[in-house]
């Protein structure tokens, strides 16, 4: 535990540490935690990549027409894993054409990351089509309503 002759030292030393105050300084330090910035867009999706979502979700459907909520749910998964593939492809891509700064140690770092994250979204899209396979065999086929059920 601390003494007060430390607390009170420490309580000192902190007025006097005030961060970064010149624009520049400020700029340079928000990236301090910054590992590899990858992943460092705006939390938001652009609308044209809403629609490539939606679009493989919708073929994702067409083709595999689930019957119980658990294929439906499977469906999803499976479309959200394509989607996140083609979008790490699509970055992958777009790092190895633009031209880098960084030393090569980082730049390999950086295409082993793409690399893992390719083979997570491949690896969800399989457990989740296994899924599927095996839910189709045990699925009976939906029940159609009858005119004779109300009577």
């Amino acid at each position: 535990m601390a003494t007060e002759k430390q607390i009170a030292a420490n309580r000192r030393n902190a007025l006097k540490s005030t961060g970064p105050r010149s624009e520049r300084g400020k700029a340079f330090t928000r990236l301090n935690s910054l590992r590899h910035g990858l992943r460092a867009k705006p939390g938001t999706l652009a609308a044209e990549r809403l629609r490539e979502l939606s679009q493989i979700r919708a073929e994702f459907f067409q083709s595999f027409q689930p019957r119980t909520p658990q294929q439906v749910g499977l469906i999803q998964r499976m479309a959200c894993a394509r989607w996140q593939l083609i979008d790490c492809q699509r970055s992958e891509t777009e790092f190895a054409a633009a031209p880098s700064q960084a030393d090569p140690a980082s730049q390999i770092r950086a295409l082993e990351m793409f690399s893992r994250r390719q083979a997570r979204f491949q690896r969800a899209f399989t457990q989740a089509f296994a899924e599927y396979r095996r839910s189709t065999r045990a699925a009976p086929p939906p029940k159609i309503p009858s005119p004779l059920d109300d009577a």
